[in-house]
């Protein structure tokens, strides 16, 4: 499945919302799973590659969100359950990794 780019555009403002609202760089999400802030501003741009990343990201913007009490921006292309897409690979998904 590939987003038209409405949805890219809305996606990206959606992961820098998401980002300003909790106060996260992209340097600091990339400590927290290892990798440089350019790999995640990769992965936010939607440049990554790796279909599964960015529902990872995401993943962890809404743990954090839910777990700071902040109510975060809804993400309309990249919603619902990611184990619930055929294209995912849900093993990318359950590592909650980004190499």
């Amino acid at each position: 499945m590939s987003l038209t780019s409405e949805q890219r555009a809305n996606t990206i403002r959606e992961f820098r919302e998401n980002m300003r609202l909790l106060g996260l760089t992209a340097e600091q999400i990339g400590r927290d799973f290892g990798v440089s802030g350019e790999t995640i501003d990769n992965i936010i741009g939607l440049r990554s590659g790796v279909l599964e990343y960015p529902w990872i990201v995401r993943g962890y913007l809404l743990d954090k969100a839910a777990a700071t009490g902040v109510t975060p921006v809804p993400f309309t292309a990249l919603r619902g359950d990611p184990h619930d897409y055929w294209f995912l690979d849900d093993r990318v998904i359950d590592a909650n990794r980004l190499d």
